[in-house]
C-alpha cells in the first residue's frame, strides 16, 4: 500500500465494526475476564472525540480490521491553560503482521491529528517502541501497605500449613498498628461517601490547576464516565467536605472479578485542594476512609502509585511503605516543540493509578 492509501486506511471506527474489533482483540488479548463488548461501548464508542469522532481508531483493508487504537479525550491544563489531548490506549495490531512497521505507523498518524498524546504504562512488548517515538517523562512511583499477613507472606515467605497458624495474630498486630496511626482529618471537614461527582470537583480541579503544574482536568462528567459508569470494576468515592464545599476526594477499589491472588486493592486516583502545610491537607484522611471498606471487602494489600506534591506525606502519615523498585513509566509527545519541551522537563506533573487503564 501506498502512504496515501494506509492514511486513509487509518480512520476513526464505526459502530457496524464493532464485531471485527472484538474479534481483533481477541486474537491479540487472549482470553479476557471482563466482557469485551461492554467495555469497548463504554471506553470507546460512548464519549466522542470533538463532539463527532469515536475514541477509537482502525486500519483497514479491503473491508478487515488489520490494526486498532483506542482513545481518551481529556482537558490537559498547562500552568493554569487548559488544552485538548488525548491518551493512546490498547493500540494493536494482528499478530501476523508485528514487525511490519503498522503499530509505527499507526502512532505517527495520530500525532498528526492530535497536538498532545500521553501514554501511561507499557510492557516488555511496547517499551522501546514508545521509547522512540515519545519522551520518557517520569515514572509513577509506588507505596503499599499490608492489611492482612497472608498476602504479605504470599510475597515474601512461603510457610506453607504454618500460614494458617501465623497468619491471625499477625493480622491482629496488622489492625492494631493501623489503630494506633488513625488520622484526625482537619478542623471542620467531613468525610464522606459519596455516588458519583457534581459540578463541585470542577470548581476543586480549577483551584488546583496552578502555574507550575500539570495536570488533567477533574470534571463531573469526566469522573463519572471514568469511574460510576465504568462496566470493569465498582469504585468507592469519598469526598472531603467544609460545610457544602468540596475539599478533596479519593477513589479506591478491590477488583476481584480479575485475576487476584493476593487480593490487592488500590487507591486509584485523589485530589485535594492546595494547602502550605501537609498537616492542613484532607488527603491522608480521606486515603485513610477510602481504605476502610477494602478492609471490609477483604483486601489483602493496598498499592498507590503516582506523582504528586502531597502524595508522599500522605502515605507517610497513613502508614504505607514506599516501593524504590516498583515504577510505571509515562510518555509525552507534543507537535508543538516549545510545549513539548514543557510536557518532557518532567517538573510539575500531576498524575495517578487513573490514569493508567487497568480497570
Amino acid at each position: 500500500m501506498s502512504e496515501e492509501a494506509c492514511a486513509d486506511a487509518y480512520r476513526p471506527a464505526r459502530p457496524s465494526e464493532i464485531p471485527e474489533i472484538l474479534a481483533l482483540r481477541r486474537r491479540v488479548n487472549g482470553d479476557m475476564w471482563w466482557d469485551d463488548q461492554l467495555f469497548v461501548q463504554w471506553r470507546y464508542f460512548s464519549r466522542l472525540i470533538d463532539g463527532k469522532d469515536v475514541a477509537y481508531w482502525v486500519f483497514v483493508k479491503d473491508g478487515e480490521v488489520l490494526g486498532a487504537c483506542g482513545l481518551e479525550p481529556i482537558t490537559l491544563v498547562i500552568d493554569g491553560k487548559p488544552v485538548a489531548a488525548v491518551r493512546t490506549l490498547d493500540i494493536m495490531v494482528r499478530p501476523e503482521l508485528d514487525g511490519l512497521g503498522l503499530g509505527v505507523f499507526m502512532n505517527l498518524m495520530l500525532f498528526k491529528h492530535f497536538p498532545i498524546t500521553l501514554v501511561t504504562g507499557s510492557n516488555e512488548k511496547s517499551h522501546q517502541l514508545l521509547k522512540r517515538m515519545f519522551h520518557h517523562t517520569v515514572d509513577l512511583r509506588f507505596w503499599k501497605a499490608a492489611i492482612r499477613a497472608k498476602a504479605l507472606m504470599h510475597e515474601k515467605v512461603n510457610l506453607g500449613p504454618l500460614s494458617a497458624v501465623v497468619a491471625p495474630p499477625v493480622d491482629l498486630v496488622l489492625g492494631f498498628w493501623r489503630w494506633r496511626r488513625r488520622v484526625v482529618p482537619p478542623p471542620g471537614i467531613t468525610i464522606k461517601p459519596i455516588s458519583s461527582f457534581d459540578s463541585r470537583v470542577m470548581d476543586l480541579s480549577r483551584r488546583c490547576e496552578l502555574s507550575g503544574r500539570l495536570i488533567v482536568r477533574r470534571s463531573d462528567e469526566y469522573l463519572n464516565w471514568r469511574f460510576v459508569e465504568n462496566p470493569r470494576c465498582r469504585h468507592h468515592i469519598f469526598g472531603a467536605f467544609r460545610g457544602d464545599e468540596l475539599e478533596g476526594y479519593a477513589v479506591t477499589r478491590l477488583n476481584l472479578a480479575r485475576p487476584n491472588p493476593r487480593r490487592q486493592a488500590e487507591v486509584v486516583d485523589w485530589l485535594a485542594k492546595p494547602v502550605t502545610h501537609p498537616a492542613d491537607s484532607v488527603l491522608p484522611s480521606l486515603i485513610q476512609t477510602g481504605i476502610e471498606p477494602l478492609i471490609r471487602e477483604g483486601a489483602g494489600i493496598v498499592s498507590c502509585a503516582g506523582v504528586t506534591d502531597d502524595l508522599a506525606p500522605a502515605m507517610a502519615a497513613t502508614g504505607f511503605r514506599f516501593r524504590p523498585a516498583e515504577r510505571l513509566p509515562f510518555f509525552v509527545r507534543a507537535a508543538d516543540p516549545d510545549v513539548h519541551h514543557r510536557l518532557t522537563s518532567g517538573c510539575g506533573w500531576y498524575l495517578t493509578r487513573g490514569d493508567w487503564d487497568v480497570e
